[in-house]
This record gives C-alpha cells, sequence and structure tokens, in this order.
C-alpha cells in the first residue's frame, strides 16, 4: 500500500503545475526538513510553488534550503493551486490552514505525508508510516521508491528531520531503519556538521538561565506519578527570548528517574496554553492522554492545544488526568472520552 500510494503521489506531482507546500504550524527541524527536500525536488522538475506556514520558524532552522522563500502571506490562497501537500501534521488545523483550504471554489488535491499515529488521514492521498522516526524518514523512502536522485541540499534537509525528532537518536523514535536512511543521506553528501552547528550548538547562554527557571518549578504529582513544569510568556519577555530557544525542553524531563512521564506547558502570545507529554515507558501511551484535550501525537511524545490561563491550565489538565487515571500511575488503559 505504502509502495502504491508513493507512486500515486509522485504521478500527481508530475501532473500538477502549481503545488503549495504546508508544514505545520511553529514547524519543527522535521516539518521543514521535508518540506525543503520537497521543495528542492520540485526545483528539479520545474514547478511553481510556495512553501505556506501560518507561524514564523525557529532562526536555528534558516540553514535549510529555500526557508528564505517561505510565506506566511495568505495571498498565495488566491493564486491556482493544482495539489497541497501538507508535512508532519495529523490535521488541518494544526497544519493552520483548515479555514483557508474550507473557502477554496475549487479544491486541490490534498497530499497528506506524516508519521503520526493519530493522524485524521484527510488527504485524498496519504503517506502514512506511524513506524517511521519522522516525516523526513519517510519522504527518504518516498524518493528512493519512485527514483528521485537525493542531492546534497535535499539529504541534509530529511537528514535534519530524522536527527531532531529522534533527539539525535536517544529517543523511542530511533530504529535501526532511521539509521540506515541517516547514514544513506550522510553517504550522499547530508552535512550532519552544520546540522549539528545550529540545532545543538546555537543556544544563548540567557536560555540556560530561563531553563533554569523553568527546572525550578519542577512537581511531581505523586498519584500520577507524573513529573511536571511550565513556562509563561512573561518569562520569555524577561529574558529575551523566544520559545525557540527553549525546544527540547520537554525531552529533558525524560532523564528524569521519578515518574511515568513528563509534561511542559507553555504559555503563548495569544493566551493559549501548549502541553507537552513524554515518556521512556513502554506501558504508557501519552498520545491518548493529548488526544483527550484535543491533540495528538506518538505513543511516547505527544500534545495539545488548551485555551485557559496558564495556572488554570496547570489544574485543569491535571484535573482531568485524575479522572482518566482514577487508579493513579497512568498505567491502566484510558477511559472512554
Amino acid at each position: 500500500m505504502f509502495t502504491h500510494t508513493a507512486k500515486q503521489i509522485h504521478n500527481v506531482i508530475l501532473a500538477s503545475q502549481r503545488v503549495l507546500l504546508i508544514p505545520h504550524q511553529k514547524p519543527d527541524g522535521d516539518a521543514l526538513g521535508a518540506a525543503t527536500a520537497f521543495a528542492e525536488w520540485l526545483e528539479s522538475l520545474g514547478k511553481e510553488y510556495t512553501i505556506f506556514c501560518a507561524t514564523d520558524f525557529s532562526t536555528r532552522l534558516r540553514y535549510l534550503p529555500h526557508t528564505d522563500k517561505l510565506s506566511s502571506d495568505t495571498r498565495v490562497w488566491q493564486k491556482p493551486i493544482d495539489a497541497i501537500v501538507v508535512f508532519d501534521s495529523g490535521d488541518l488545523v494544526y497544519a493552520g490552514v483548515a479555514e483557508h483550504i474550507a473557502k477554496l471554489s475549487h479544491r486541490p488535491l490534498i497530499i497528506n505525508i506524516d508519521h503520526h499515529i493519530t493522524n485524521e488521514k484527510y488527504g485524498d492521498y496519504n503517506l502514512l508510516l506511524t513506524g517511521a522516526s519522522s516525516t523526513s524518514e519517510i519522504l527518504y523512502h518516498f524518493f528512493t521508491i519512485t527514483h528521485v536522485p537525493i542531492n546534497i541540499s535535499m539529504a541534509t534537509s530529511l537528514l535534519t528531520g530524522i536527527i531532531t525528532d529522534t533527539d539525535t537518536f536517544t529517543n523511542a523514535a530511533t530504529s535501526a531503519r532511521a539509521i540506515h536512511a541517516a547514514g544513506e543521506l550522510i553517504a550522499v553528501g547530508g552535512n550532519f556538521d552544520v546540522i549539528k552547528t545550529h540545532i545543538y550548538k546555537s543556544t544563548p547562554l540567557r536560555a540556560f538561565e530561563l531553563w533554569g527557571r523553568i527546572f525550578s518549578r519542577l512537581s511531581k504529582h505523586e498519584k500520577l506519578n507524573l513529573v511536571y513544569t511550565y513556562l509563561t510568556h512573561k518569562d520569555l519577555i524577561e529574558f529575551g527570548l523566544t520559545e525557540s530557544d527553549v525546544e527540547g525542553m520537554t525531552n529533558f524531563l525524560n532523564s528524569i528517574s521519578d515518574g511515568h512521564a513528563g509534561m511542559i506547558l507553555k504559555e503563548l502570545p495569544d493566551g493559549k496554553v501548549k502541553g507537552s507529554f513524554r515518556t521512556t515507558r513502554d506501558d504508557v501511551d501519552v498520545a491518548k492522554m493529548a488526544k483527550h484535550f484535543g491533540g495528538g501525537g506518538h505513543k511516547k511524545a505527544a500534545g495539545f492545544t488548551i485555551e485557559k490561563p496558564i495556572h488554570e491550565a496547570i489544574e485543569h489538565v491535571l484535573a482531568e488526568l485524575e479522572k482518566l487515571f482514577p487508579h493513579g500511575n497512568m498505567l491502566e488503559p484510558v477511559l472512554a472520552e
């Protein structure tokens, strides 16, 4: 099925002239890595394309090719579109384009490329592989199956996605297949050094100072066996930082031996609160927990967004989790919602 869908998508792109590429809002290395690799392929085909993102993205990722062409200008939706390709997004709302697509007088073909188990299969073509480490790994297989040559720029983009989504091959998304794909991408010229420099060696001192504040707020919900903390928008303003400067904080909670899962709540500029769950345990499913709050993700890494002030959000999430797990510890199946 995967091979058949990959070939169908390949044919759709060859038949299209104007393609709109959509990484999800606040795109990470995987979403942008996949989108820019695809853009490089479209360039080689001479296709007209735009990379649209509803939000800005981390300055750490500006080394990726074609990010200078990324646009948040909604006028792109007024132009003719033959196909829309959405990367690394379980639904069109998370991608930030649901309303735009709903308003189109002519609905283009939608191609959905993703690795999240909670994906809603919203595309006309859904290239999904929930066992993949990343959407970038899926694209590596797509290009291999369809005999698309992977050049150095594409390799660096895809390698970025695999490295960032596996947290440099240390988290649960890591697999033999992901490591093999990364090796092949390095072999064709994927630049690991530039990725390492921009992703892992560009953190300002003030960011570490803010991390210290966030760590000082760590608490443990004994009944749920959940370790959690939070970040306010005021914190970011005070330290002169952006949310991208504290990326990866949630993954650090996996290093704590006390607790079955970790959670961090981040207050956004619009007053909403973004929550992230992480776990290293095989008997805890944080994707189901996130889905209860309207989010989604993977069994060991998931997220959600709610519209409550930060301290109310903390109380609300903990109270809801207590209802989901009346016996505590998050190990028993999640109750029906």
